[in-house]
């Protein structure tokens, strides 16, 4: 497309006629100069004519609650109102880092200023999170100079950012990926037109290009659709133009088309047990969002909404009830983020019937309304992650434990994966979720290196070299066993393949077979890893609750297992029996292991760090324990167990290391000791396994 080309490309002729529904009472003026070609005055009366029904419809669209972006970027402590202020000189900020294009100068819509080009600053850029930054200040100050701002960036966009053919696919493109359409629709540009139509700065001719580029939108995204969270986004925004730009003809084409798909996903994205697909906390919660969204336009503008829609996403908020940690934050599985429940529930209060969904209400009101969940420990036995914990006040132990399949979209190598919320903290953690750029930090959170599990011969799970999704996966239980008592217990295996890993290319969007850097491929170790975690959540009097790790490692040959456990707390101390740490004692048993720690190391691997956020740079170092053991078929017992300072802790393990054995005692430091038995625990729980 030649660089002199500018948006929007509908021709005055092409809009008049065949965008909009000039059969429409309020459009007769706009018809008869439409049909005279006269289209100077065609503009000035669909001008008059849009902001007569804006007007009609503001009130409605402003009662909304206000949503703040999901991704507007700030200085640290700077307000609404000085960002504002900054962006009227023009330095605007993606992905954490300014570009500063100068007060007198044009806004380049495609520019790049990270040192390694990564792609989502151009990207996120373009999803408009300021230009309603400046609406809802606006709404509060009233001053002119952010509706004149808003407009100029909206002209200076719509020239530079031109709409690409139908041929191009909806993962291309700086400024007209199909995921930013969609953002822009049913997140941003909505609440900046209700709100500035009617100034100054959105003249005749300004309010007719936002007109045109909106029809553009709703054509790219009713053709160049894609899937996963993806869709879910562009039908919200595709279903908000049908809904808020009526003065489209195909408005109802495109509307009923966007609620076909967001019905049929919901069945195809929402495990029977309310996760979506990708096992995601953060996409989970993303794809909740867009179809709250679309639930509140449409109701504001009187548009029936499916009751099977909120029917399926009742049982997806509950998600949000049964992962929570103590600290109401959610866990950050595979790419998620530790967001706090309550934040993520309370909107969602205004399309759930609480009849329906007490929990959710307790969550979201904190404690307020509702009624606390009848139960503590959960198991999701589609998605594969069994929860435990022994309350629901900021004091208790939680635990969890990742059992799951391979989620359809941003997945970590993670399966058996254990986490433990103790002592007031987030104890036992994993790398986190990073930026999306191709970094050894990225690669490093998606690896198995980064989680509490086990490497084989120094190599992590590779279960994104085979995966295939197939839609019917839905409906397919994950092959979780576990047991919920006075003992809480779940079980879950691993038998996929190792290694092979630096052949991804993990900062590149797309499928499989196109990140391949080389061809090294994965090694069928032969390996099946199966791990059982017992949570002692009724302690014996004096001792606070506690996990069990069993760990079964079959081969016929030997190979080097490294078992790897994550602990925020300070003070690691080597002794016979593992590490002692501040706030977390990990015994591991058997006489043939050795033990490390591995704290901020880069070579020859990176390990020992996790994320503090998902901008470049946004990492720390943290304690990753290792127990090293050389063996083919292995049993190995760890205990962890979370203690204060000066509290009695665990100082030894013991476990036989044959395989089928069930037994094993932990030592004490006042000289108890206390044995177990793996058939005692598991039968001593109510309910079942499922497999």
């Amino acid at each position: 497309m030649p660089e002199t080309e500018k948006g929007p490309l509908l021709t005055d002729e092409t809009f008049f006629h065949s965008c909009l529904d000039l059969d429409r009472p309020d459009m007769s003026e706009v018809r008869h100069f439409a049909e005279n070609h006269d289209y100077g005055l065609a503009r000035r009366s669909l001008a008059a004519s849009l902001r007569s029904g804006l007007a009609a419809g503001r009130e409605r669209f402003l009662a909304i609650p206000y949503e703040e972006p999901e991704n507007v970027y700030k200085y640290p402590g700077e307000t609404d109102e000085e960002a504002c202020e900054r962006l009227q000189k023009h330095v605007l900020i993606s992905v954490g880092v300014p570009c500063d294009f100068g007060a007198a100068g044009e806004i380049n819509w495609k520019a790049n200023p990270t040192y390694n080009q990564y792609r989502e600053w151009t990207w996120q850029l373009n999803r408009h999170h300021e230009w309603k930054m400046l609406a809802y200040e606006y709404n509060r100050t009233k001053k002119e100079a952010y509706a004149y701002q808003a407009a100029e960036f909206f002209r200076s966009w719509v020239r530079q950012a031109v709409r690409p053919e139908l041929s191009v696919s909806g993962y291309d493109t700086e400024c007209w990926r199909t995921i930013e359409c969609g953002i822009r629709m049913g997140a941003n540009w909505p609440y900046v037109l209700f709100t500035f139509f009617d100034t100054e700065a959105f003249t005749d001719d300004l309010l007719v290009e936002w007109y045109q580029s909106v029809w553009e939108h709703g054509q790219r995204l009713y053709r160049n659709r894609t899937h996963g969270n993806w869709l879910i986004m562009e039908m919200n925004g595709l279903a908000q133009i049908g809904i808020l730009y009526p003065q489209f003809k195909q408005r109802e084409e495109w509307l009923q088309s966007a609620f076909a798909a967001l019905e049929e996903e919901l069945g195809r994205q929402i495990y029977p047990d309310g996760f979506q697909y990708e096992l995601s906390t953060g996409y989970h919660d993303v794809v909740i969002n867009n179809y709250e969204r679309l639930i509140l336009v449409a109701r504001a503008f009187d548009v029936p909404i499916p009751e099977r829609m909120t029917e399926r996403l009742t049982t997806a908020c509950e998600i949000d009830v049964k992962l929570m940690m103590p600290d109401g934050c959610l866990p950050d599985i595979n790419d998620g983020r530790r967001e706090e429940s309550r934040k993520l529930l309370e909107p969602k209060l205004s399309f759930i019937r609480e009849e329906k969904a007490e929990t959710i209400f307790w969550a979201a009101s904190g404690g307020t309304r509702g009624t606390r969940p009848d139960y503590l420990s959960a198991a999701l036995p589609y998605s594969g992650f069994f929860i435990m914990r022994n309350g629901w006040e900021s004091g208790s132990v939680w635990g969890l434990l990742d059992a799951a399949p391979f989620g359809r979209g941003h997945q970590h190598e993670d399966k058996l994966n254990l986490l433990i919320y103790a002592q007031g903290k987030y104890l036992l953690t994993e790398g986190g979720n990073y930026a999306y750029d191709d970094s050894e930090m990225r690669r490093y959170c998606l690896s198995s290196r980064a989680h509490n599990t086990v490497l084989v011969d120094q190599k992590g799970q590779n279960r994104r070299a085979a995966y295939v999704w197939e839609d019917s996966d839905i409906e397919k239980l994950s092959g979780m066993k576990w047991g919920i008592g006075d003992c809480d217990w779940a079980e879950g295996c691993y038998d996929g393949a190792y290694g092979g890993m630096e052949c991804w290319n993990w900062g590149k969007p797309g499928k499989n077979e196109e990140n391949a850097k080389d061809d090294v491929p994965p090694r069928e170790t032969g390996v099946r890893h199966t791990r059982s975690v017992y949570f002692i959540k009724k302690a014996p009097e004096g001792l606070n609750p506690f996990f069990l790790v069993v760990d079964r490692l079959e081969s016929q040959n030997t190979h080097t297992y490294d078992f790897l456990w994550h602990v925020d707390s300070e003070n690691p101390v080597i002794t016979e029996a593992g590490v002692d740490l501040e706030e977390m004692a990990v015994c591991v048993s058997g006489n043939g292991k050795t033990m490390e720690i591995i704290r901020g190391r880069e070579e020859p691997e990176w390990q020992g760090y996790a994320a503090t956020g998902t901008e470049q740079g946004m990492y720390r170092e943290i304690n990753c324990i290792v127990a090293h053991v050389e063996s083919d078929t292995i049993r190995m017992v760890t205990v962890l167990y979370p203690h204060g300072a000066g509290e009695v802790t665990a100082c030894r393990v013991y476990g036989g290391e044959n395989i089928e054995d069930g037994d094993m005692k932990v030592a004490f430091s006042d000289g108890r000791t206390y044995s177990f038995q793996e058939a005692v625990m598991r039968n001593n729980h109510k309910g079942g396994e499922v497999s």
